[in-house]
């Protein structure tokens, strides 16, 4: 029995650390979502959804300015590369039916090493995430110009985490 618990013991350990290290969930500030195409056809300009990302797991790294972008005609990117600032960070539009509803998953992926020695210090944490206007607290449209802005930090509850 005691060998039993000695096993369990650092089981049990390993995973109330990973339970901490991903306690913290992510907020969206200074959101900007524009489709100039969606208010006037005869538009060129891009779409574009941008926004300050913030993990309250990492406080010590900050925030990163994220941006995805594609042009009049196009459906939005489907890889996560060079959306934010800091490559450790990354957006994903999985939907999008214009400026007032679409999901977003939202990655960060940084180092912890109080949850062990490489590769287990690696975590990874995920949140699917949508805006819809008017259903979305802070986040206020214009339908008319095609364009919506957050006017207060918006939460993303973290839905996934890897380690």
């Amino acid at each position: 029995m005691h060998y039993l618990s000695s096993l369990l013991l650092p089981i049990a350990l390993f995973f109330s650390s990973l339970t901490s290290a991903f306690s913290g969930d992510f907020e969206l500030s200074d959101i900007t979502v524009s489709s100039p195409c969606q208010a006037d056809p005869k538009s060129t300009a891009s779409t574009y959804i941008e926004f300050n990302f913030f993990d309250q797991d990492t406080p010590e790294v900050g925030s990163t300015h994220c941006c995805v972008e594609w042009a009049v005609g196009q459906q939005p990117p489907t890889t996560w590369t060079n959306t934010c600032d800091n490559s450790t960070f990354g957006v994903l539009v999985q939907s999008w039916n214009g400026v007032d509803n679409m999901s977003l998953q939202l990655s960060h992926q940084y180092i912890d090493n109080s949850v062990g020695q490489y590769p287990y210090n690696v975590l990874t944490k995920f949140s699917k995430f949508s805006l819809a206007y008017p259903s979305t607290q802070y986040y206020d449209c214009d339908v008319s110009k095609a364009e919506c802005q957050s006017s207060a930090v918006i939460i993303a509850l973290v839905t996934q985490a890897v380690a």
